[in-house]
């Protein structure tokens, strides 16, 4: 699929229809690809001279090599888009990535003087907010300009990643509430289902911590003197940079809460399992003295108190009763049980 764009007079971005690769005309400022035909790389090749990379190198690219500028003057940047999973399934799951919360997306970007190419293998909730925005144009930026494009992009990714820690953080205060509520705990709540979702979440803070701290080196990168030509960005990254910052601490905390409650939910499990075990090590000794006098009535011979008579039984029974009933109100008063 190919997408294309170009700016208004105003600097909005609007689509652009692309039928073939005729329509690829060098007033286009941003050329997004998602998971594109073998016919619409040779589009963007015939067009702009611009051989793209296929999404399977994406994937295997080397840390040191995920940005640089090539000897053209090219600037090539691969960054990590957190996305969540739309087909996420709690119960019934039949896919095997149906427990995934969120998966982790490598994106390329390559930045000439007036085009911006974006590859990528699937539609990204970050593209679709930026395409709004830059079709409105609230912030009456040039996107006549293509590192504004790329800007705006990486703004919109923090944004979704903003978006998705403060989902986290509600989810996190909802499960305080039902680990920490001692009634909805005891009658209500699954502990080992809260154990699985809070380790999903955990899941989803480390991939977004990983997209973090893409996103610092990727602004990082670009901040020095000579990566986009002009100090006219400079203050923009800088912003960027101080939201990452920040970003970053406030995944650090919601690690360190998800890690509470995991410590919280896995003790109220150990406790449950405590009491289970206490109260079966109870019984036996509860059944013990009752079994100790049945056992030595059962004994062959005569010189035992109510070993004979109409009234033996009776009385033997309530032997036993007593013998059952004591130790169980003592237990209690020990509040044991």
């Amino acid at each position: 699929m190919l997408e294309a764009f170009y700016a208004t007079e105003r600097g909005s971005l609007e689509d652009a229809t692309i039928n073939g690769g005729f329509d690829l005309h060098p007033e286009l400022v941003w050329i997004d690809l998602i998971a594109p035909s073998q016919e619409e790389q040779q589009w963007v090749l015939d067009a702009y001279d611009q051989n793209l990379p296929t999404l399977k190198s994406l994937e295997d690219i080397s840390s040191s090599a995920r940005f640089y500028r090539d000897d053209d003057g090219i600037l090539h940047i691969s960054t990590y888009f957190l996305t969540k999973n739309k087909n996420f399934q709690v119960d019934g799951e039949t896919d095997d990535n149906a427990s995934i919360l969120a998966t982790v997306q490598t994106v390329a970007f390559i930045l000439h003087k007036d085009h911006l190419f974006t590859l990528r293998g699937e539609k990204l909730v970050a593209f679709r907010a930026f395409r709004a925005r830059a079709r409105r144009n609230d912030y009456e930026m040039e996107y006549k300009d293509p590192t504004w494009v790329l800007l705006g992009l990486l703004e919109a990714k923090l944004d979704e990643l903003a978006d998705i820690l403060e989902d986290i953080h509600k989810d996190l205060e909802k499960y305080s509430t039902e680990v920490l509520n001692n009634r909805h705990r005891e009658q209500i709540l699954d502990l080992d289902d809260m154990i699985t979702r809070l380790a999903q979440l955990e899941d989803v803070l480390g991939k977004a911590q990983l997209c973090l701290i893409d996103l610092r080196r990727v602004l990082t990168f670009l901040a020095r003197p000579r990566a986009l030509g002009s100090h006219i960005y400079d203050a923009d990254i800088r912003e960027l940079s101080e939201d990452v910052r920040s970003l970053v601490e406030h995944d650090a905390f919601l690690f360190q809460k998800v890690r509470f409650l995991l410590d919280t939910t896995s003790g109220f499990i150990n406790t449950e399992q405590n009491d289970t075990i206490r109260r079966f090590s109870i019984l036996p000794s509860m059944l013990a003295p009752p079994m100790l006098v049945a056992s030595v009535y059962g004994m062959n011979t005569d010189v035992l108190p109510f070993a004979q008579g109409t009234t033996s039984f009776i009385i033997v029974g309530i032997i036993l009763l007593l013998f059952f009933f004591g130790p169980l109100i003592y237990f209690r008063w020990k509040k044991w049980i």
